[in-house]
């Protein structure tokens, strides 16, 4: 197992939370009224993320295993399982579907980090 790229996979997809979920892109605001918190918070959550951050770990040692088996496809099935599971959260919490579909892409986006961290190293 590649455990440089299952690193950078962790890392790259939590660089990206922080710009999706940052200021960065003008997202913020719109994502957390739609999550119903509070579009300011005061402070970092830290233990969110680090529960995010041992999500990520996961979500990178899934698709690092089935790198090392060529099952790409099933790298891809899980990360739609992963997407999908956001949306339902998402939608049985009662965001917007702005807010749904920030966090599924991000999702999305976090798989897709992870295999070209592999296919990079």
């Amino acid at each position: 197992m590649n455990i440089i790229a299952l690193g950078v996979g962790v890392v790259g997809a939590f660089v990206l939370g922080f710009i999706v979920y940052g200021p960065f892109l003008g997202l913020q605001r719109r994502w957390a009224e739609g999550t119903r918190i509070d579009p300011e918070p005061n402070g970092m959550p830290m233990g969110t993320l680090l529960v995010h951050l041992v999500m990520l770990t996961l979500y990178a040692l899934v698709i690092a295993m089935t790198e090392t088996t060529n099952a790409l496809d099933v790298a891809v099935v899980a990360i739609l399982a992963i997407t999908a599971q956001a949306a339902a959260v998402g939608a049985w919490a009662q965001k917007t579907g702005f807010a749904i579909a920030v966090d599924a892409g991000y999702a999305l986006g976090c798989g897709v980090v992870m295999i070209l961290a592999h296919a990079a190293l």
